[in-house]
């Protein structure tokens, strides 16, 4: 199967993107991965939010309120506040997940400002980031939530991940990552991307090479075996850049773990990174030398006098501080590793 996007120009994603061989389980399950539980909810309770409009910051009455799920609130109940602690007391009186206030007026102008921001030449990813721009113009000014995410997420800007992108990644080259599940019966989720052209011109999954290794033989002995999906994806596709093999049970300890989770995992083989670019190792150094340097201004500051802790607190800041300024993300303008540690939160049940 192939998909056209409708798009001329410099972007992320090719405007003439090729999806084949895509395997809706796993594809299902990278969503499962990736995104926060409160979000995905249980099977027996899917997570739900609620909306409120009200007339400004100074009159909380709330005009409208909506809950996902069940339709309009009659009568809604007042808002405390719009802190996130007051928003959050209103979402658990409503048996709701998360909130989200709106100025009536807000909508409007909003709407306003992404369509003079958007041009037909522009890729979903910076029409994405065009749209978190504005919302976050307007968060605590017209735009409340509870979790407050919007405060958490930076400004990407498209330029600095466009280049980021080129820097980190060579092209005409393919990336490679496999979650297996954890009783090793068969390949949780699975991704090949590959890069042409500057852009990622192509996506698959492990049924595109399934002739070649069966995903049960390969998922049995992955650990052993991934070097075969490495030349197989070499051979169809192009040379990985990056390959990136575990088990389900390992990403979630990452996902929730401490910032040097992933380089102990590595330590103890439970993830392969095969290639690993010069980057990605130097990235994980730091990350490790960063968190290292946290735990131990924590440790130190305990034992020392009050006017002295303050030293032992800047170990952790000049750490993070070098891996900003001279690190392969230096383009972006933030520090996906300390950006990580404040979403992390999202991903505990």
């Amino acid at each position: 199967m192939q998909v056209t996007e409708v798009c001329w120009g410099r972007t992320v994603l090719s405007h003439e993107l090729e999806l084949f061989d895509l395997d809706a389980r796993h594809w299902r399950h990278w969503w499962q991965l990736l995104v926060p539980p409160r979000v995905l909810g249980t099977p027996e309770r899917r997570p739900r939010w609620a909306l409120a409009v009200i007339e400004s910051a100074e009159n909380l009455a709330p005009i409208k309120a909506v809950v996902a799920g069940q339709g309009a609130v009659d009568p809604p109940p007042p808002l405390p506040g719009l802190d996130e602690a007051a928003l959050t007391r209103w979402a658990q009186a409503l048996g709701v997940d998360a909130a989200i206030v709106l100025e009536r007026h807000i909508v409007a102008r909003l709407s306003q400002e992404i369509e003079r921001a958007l041009r037909y030449d522009q890729d979903l990813v910076e029409q994405a980031l065009i749209t978190l721009r504005a919302l976050k113009r307007h968060a605590h000014r017209g735009v409340w939530t509870a979790p407050s995410v919007l405060e958490l997420i930076p400004p990407v800007p498209y330029d600095g991940l466009q280049r980021t992108f080129d820097l980190l990644v060579p092209d005409r080259a393919a990336l490679v990552a496999y979650v297996i599940d954890d009783d090793r019966r068969a390949v949780h989720a699975s991704i090949i991307a590959v890069k042409r052209g500057g852009d990622i011109a192509l996506a698959t999954t492990h049924r595109a090479i399934d002739d070649t290794i069966r995903e049960a033989a390969l998922a049995r002995h992955w650990d052993k075996h991934y070097d075969r999906v490495l030349d197989a994806v070499e051979a169809r596709f192009g040379k990985p850049a990056i390959g990136v093999f575990l088990e389900r049970a390992t990403l979630q300890r990452i996902l929730v773990g401490p910032s040097d989770q992933l380089a102990r995992e590595l330590n103890a083989k439970r993830v392969v990174i095969d290639p690993a670019p010069a980057w990605l190792l130097g990235l994980l150094g730091g990350a490790t030398v960063a968190a290292m340097a946290t735990r131990g201004a924590r440790a130190l500051a305990q034992m020392l006098p009050a006017a002295t802790r303050e030293r032992a607190a800047g170990l952790a800041q000049r750490a993070g501080a070098a891996i900003r300024e001279s690190g392969p993300f230096a383009q972006l303008g933030f520090d996906p590793i300390e950006l990580w540690s404040r979403l992390r939160r999202f991903y505990r049940p």
